[in-house]
């Protein structure tokens, strides 16, 4: 069976503002981060953000497991 939920590597761009009479603007900061996709909602995507792959790999196979028990039982 294939899986509802899967790990997406996303950009993520902090972008920094400014305070009132500062001249320059600093950089924004590009990162990235792992957001996991439910696959039945065109990629939509669940929960929050998670710095680490490993983080978002164990979140996304408790709720594959918990999504297979779930259609088990109807």
């Amino acid at each position: 069976m294939e899986d509802i939920f899967v790990v997406k590597r996303c950009n993520k761009i902090s972008v920094q503002g400014r305070r009132a009479g500062e001249v320059s603007q600093q950089q924004p900061i590009a990162a990235i981060w792992y957001r996991i996709a439910d696959t039945r909602t065109g990629g939509g995507f669940i929960g929050d953000g998670y710095e680490r792959i490993e983080d978002a790999m164990r979140e996304c196979r408790r709720l594959n497991a918990a999504s297979s028990r779930g259609s088990r039982k109807v």
